[in-house]
């Protein structure tokens, strides 16, 4: 099995830039220039977000400070304390209140709850942390709390990105146009993925802490803030904080999890309807992952347990790690090929979906085990710290290339896929940011004919792009589209 040690290690205060026709250039960081090597990506948007651009986060009690208190009856104030704190809140409210009848059903009432609350600690630990820490222990995104850039996700059909941001916000950035749609609002709370519509040129699913909203935005208006009462909200009461999102191909189903549910929804925005489905394995569920061909759903809980649903019946295959949970997955272009890491193994490994069980001890059923691809166990590189535990991983859309974000290393890994006609992970570059910068996440880009192009968020706002290009390559995404690409050719022209 291949290790860290395979990559060719860049010169002192170099970083790859770009990958030409097999060949990796490299360049000093602080005068990298991408025009240098290639001008595929000159009309990309230049994107940095830095701390004065983002918007100060309220918690809502700021306007209080402007009115006098006044005397208000209890029912009243009970009433307020309920609509603006809660059921609990108000319970405590009423307990301290002189009256003493009252006083003594609040506390009667406190003491059920805290037994129930009892109960559903031991049958789901989750739910005693909050959102934010949910999210940032569970979650994709590296340094989730403290990053600038929480998320990027590019649009299927045209070169228009969406970033979210720790303010709570997602910006849309597009190649052929200034305008900067801002989505933004009070509901939209700790932002955990984005997710474009597929078939559509206008929707896009934000889901944070307590729910999803699902964005419509006019390619025809000029206003910098839509409003979300255009949009879709979505939201069940246990279903929180929502951890992954992920769109079927057709774009006519939604599917999320949730790090205190184990029941995976599938949603039907228009009329807000959703389907359940619910397997033991786990107390939530932290990654969903549509295959591309649309069969096969990968969903990961927060334990041993993951699953893989056919689309087709909805029946499940489970399949379990040896500790650990699965942190990171991505499936290979045709639907066939899974290639995952868990929390405990700084290992890639690969299974093909069709067994029932991927690990087993007996080493004559190597066929039903998940095969270790790649060894990324940390190395030092002339200096240069890399590897260990993955948070993150993505395949390109042609199934060509792995890109891979560490826990504890600052370096961000690319490899070549192939088949030879077994899969094998070929170390390709190392990509360093400038001084004090983390990568946060990554994403390819959905529409670049000329090969790949990976986008790297980091800590500090910025996004690096990363073309790999193959100047023989034909066109073939266009020559023989698949329907819903035919369908949305034209976009290009008439977004933004």
């Amino acid at each position: 099995m291949r290790n860290l040690h395979d990559f060719e290690i860049p010169n002192e205060c170099e970083t790859a830039l770009c990958e030409i026709n097999g060949r990796v250039h490299y360049m000093n960081l602080e005068y990298a220039n991408i025009s240098t090597f290639t001008n595929k990506i000159e009309n990309h948007p230049n994107i940095h977000i830095t701390r004065d651009q983002l918007h100060a986060t309220t918690s809502g009690d700021e306007g209080k400070a402007l009115f006098l208190p006044v005397n208000v009856s209890f029912l009243k104030q009970l009433t307020q304390v309920y609509y603006e704190q809660g059921p609990v809140e108000a319970l405590h409210y009423a307990k301290s209140h002189n009256r003493f009848l009252i006083s003594q059903v609040a506390n009667i009432l406190l003491n059920a709850v805290k037994y129930i609350q009892k109960v559903r600690l031991i049958l789901n630990p989750n739910i005693t942390c909050s959102g934010p820490i949910l999210i940032n222990n569970l979650g994709q995104t590296k340094n989730w709390h403290s990053s600038t850039i929480r998320y990027i996700s590019w649009h299927p059909y045209c070169t228009k990105v969406a970033v979210a941001t720790c303010d709570d916000s997602v910006r849309i950035y597009s190649s052929d146009s200034t305008y900067c749609p801002l989505l933004r609002c009070k509901e939209q709370r700790h932002i955990t993925c984005v997710a474009w519509r597929p078939l559509s040129n206008t929707e896009i699913a934000v889901a944070h802490e307590n729910g999803i909203i699902i964005w419509n935005i006019d390619p025809n208006s000029l206003v910098s803030r839509p409003s979300v009462s255009n949009g879709i909200i979505l939201q069940r009461l246990e279903h929180r904080p929502v951890m992954s999102i992920a769109w079927s191909p057709k774009g006519d189903k939604l599917v999320s999890v949730s790090a205190c549910d184990n029941t995976i929804l599938v949603w039907d925005p228009e009329l807000n309807r959703t389907s359940s489905l619910k397997r033991a394995g786990g107390f939530g569920n932290t990654l969903v992952k549509w295959s591309p061909t649309g069969e096969k759903l990968v969903t990961c809980s927060d334990g041993l347990v993951f699953r893989v649903w056919d689309y087709r019946n909805w029946e499940c295959e489970r399949w379990t790690v040896l500790s650990g949970r699965v942190q990171s997955a991505c499936w290979s272009n045709c639907g066939t090929t899974l290639l995952f890491a868990t929390t405990t193994e700084p290992i890639i490994y690969g299974v093909i979906v069709k067994n029932d069980l991927i690990f087993a001890s007996d080493t004559e059923s190597s066929s039903k085990q998940a095969l270790p691809m790649f060894d990324t166990s940390k190395v030092d590189l002339d200096g240069i710290t890399v590897g260990g535990l993955i948070q993150v991983m993505e395949t390109d859309p042609n199934g060509k290339h792995l890109a891979v974000i560490f826990q504890e290393t600052n370096t961000v890994a690319v490899f070549n896929i192939v088949r030879q006609p077994d899969l094998k992970v070929i170390p390709s570059a190392l990509l360093m940011g400038l001084s004090e910068e983390k990568p946060s996440i990554l994403s390819f880009q959905q529409n670049f004919d000329a090969g790949a192009c990976l986008s790297i968020g980091w800590s500090n706002g910025r996004i690096q792009y990363y073309p790999i290009i193959y100047t023989d390559l034909s066109n073939s995404l266009y020559e023989n589209p698949p329907v819903d690409v035919s369908l949305y050719k034209s976009f290009n022209k008439s977004l933004f």
